[in-house]
């Protein structure tokens, strides 16, 4: 398996945690009519999905591409993993 392969797999068993850990935050968000709300978990979303393209593409790049893309990464994860603390904290309120 290649680095950029193991880095992918890797990454994917912490987004599959992110969408337990942001389900779990947001199970009782349905009921909520506040827009900012919404239209932060939209924001949640559209963060997650974005990383999991970048993932993706990280698992086909040659390692060099590769290599430049996790720097990415990193950078998009903290500001999920930062995202959703927030979220979380603000959920305790």
């Amino acid at each position: 398996m290649s680095t950029n392969a193991q880095y992918a797999a890797t990454m994917r068993a912490k987004l599959k945690r992110w969408d337990a850990d942001f389900d779990a935050i947001t199970a009782g968000g349905a009921k909520v009519s506040n827009d900012a709300y919404h239209e932060g978990v939209e924001a949640l979303r559209a963060s997650r999905d974005a990383a999991q393209q970048l993932v993706d593409e990280i698992r086909f790049a040659s390692e060099s591409a590769g290599a430049k893309l996790k720097v990415g990464m990193e950078s998009s994860w903290e500001s999920m993993r930062m995202a959703l603390d927030s979220a979380s904290a603000a959920c305790k309120k």
